[in-house]
């Protein structure tokens, strides 16, 4: 086996469905692509996978079709120029996006960074749009963020994530929980769903989540919804990000004061950017 085959984590492949669909599938063949696996030889994606041979070229084969996948020298495959016309689409009409790229860039700093995030399948958020440098000085040294656009991060996890899940519906928040009731114990959320349940109604009442990270403690996340004004509905979450030892009270609200209105500047600019990319 190559290294490259050794290197496809075990909870990055998908569990075979017989019964998936062709583009369930196809999907399946783009998710074992990552910065460590930037390409794969045929006979990797059908050991990943599980396929016969046949069945994943013919994967690949309509994926290359698409422009989704590309021949690279040796027989490899990579991810194709289709992603990066989708790519530069999503930056041009994503709602929550242009939002971010219009009210977060004259907030810049480099001892701070904001960063959009939205809901992402069952149980993840992902970094729609950061704003502020890639790494935080402290102390004279550098500490590196764990989220960037397009990274996808656990519903639980952060306090961007968390002021996202206490927005949503109660039923929504359960099947959180009962999908995720060890990892959610772990973290400190509660051992049980009444104690989840509570701890959520709290950030609700609230306003705002806060989380240290686990790895760097005096790396603090503030996180505030991003709600409609029209129905009061949760879009996403704005995270603000700084390197503290302590956060007083009065520091503490005054951060979130102001986060509370630039998320409504950031809901104003989706709904006026989500109503203007309408097919008339």
């Amino acid at each position: 086996m190559s290294p490259t085959s050794q290197s496809v984590a075990a909870d990055s492949v998908p569990v075979k469905d017989e019964g998936a669909s062709s583009v369930a599938k196809a999907m399946d063949v783009l998710m074992l692509f990552s910065p460590d696996i930037p390409s794969l030889r045929m006979e990797e994606i059908s050991a990943a996978l599980g396929y016969k041979r046949s069945t994943a070229y013919r994967y690949v084969r309509e994926l290359c079709a698409a422009g989704l996948l590309t021949p690279r020298p040796d027989a490899r495959y990579a991810l194709g120029p289709m992603i990066v016309r989708l790519e530069r689409l999503l930056r041009l009409t994503d709602p929550l996006y242009r939002a971010g790229a219009t009210v977060l860039p004259p907030l810049r700093s480099n001892d701070c960074v904001y960063q959009l995030q939205e809901l992402s399948g069952d149980d993840e958020v992902l970094c729609i749009y950061k704003e502020g440098p890639d790494e935080l000085r402290f102390e004279g040294k550098s500490y590196a963020l764990n989220r960037e656009r397009g990274l996808p991060f656990p519903l639980f996890r952060g306090a961007g994530s968390l002021a996202i899940l206490a927005h949503l519906s109660r039923d929504r928040i359960q099947r959180t929980y009962l999908s995720n009731a060890g990892k959610i114990a772990k973290a400190g959320l509660g051992k049980t769903w009444d104690e989840f349940r509570q701890g959520m109604s709290a950030i609700r009442r609230r306003g705002y989540a806060l989380s240290r990270r686990a790895d760097v403690k005096h790396m603090i996340g503030i996180a505030v919804p991003v709600l409609l004004e029209a129905d009061g509905r949760v879009v996403g979450s704005l995270d603000y990000v700084i390197m503290r030892d302590e956060l007083d009270a009065a520091a503490e609200h005054a951060l979130v004061t102001t986060l509370a209105d630039v998320a409504t500047t950031v809901a104003r600019k989706y709904a006026r950017f989500s109503h203007a990319s309408r097919v008339q």
